[in-house]
């Protein structure tokens, strides 16, 4: 697995991409991952990762551009499985159910 492209959030709400000594917006990002990058967000005043809460900031923007991937009762299913935290093996499970939609979707 490739090493994530480092992008460092700053108060201001600014995305700085390390690798390019730029500032990015969600739409570079969302670029970069379509072609392949895997990226790595820490919030520069804390030193947290935040690449879980940006990555679902550019899903909210291609949603709201017009793409409807994710539908109403699909979010509502999930919210619902998340709220009863019995199964520890959830995010693997939804992983690998993605991952393998991915692989039968390239191989088409």
């Amino acid at each position: 697995m490739k090493q994530p492209k480092l992008i460092r959030k700053y108060v201001n709400r600014r995305l700085y991409d390390t690798t390019q000594s730029r500032y990015v917006n969600l739409e570079d990002l969302r670029r970069l991952i379509v072609n392949g990058a895997e990226i790595k967000v820490i919030e520069q005043s804390t030193g947290d990762e935040i690449t879980t809460t940006v990555l679902l900031q550019i899903i909210e923007e291609t949603q709201r551009s017009g793409s409807k991937l994710l539908q109403p009762e699909f979010l509502s299913q999930l919210i619902r499985l998340t709220a009863s935290d019995n199964d520890p093996t959830l995010p693997d499970r939804l992983n690998n159910a993605l991952r393998s939609a991915t692989e039968v979707l390239s191989a088409a």
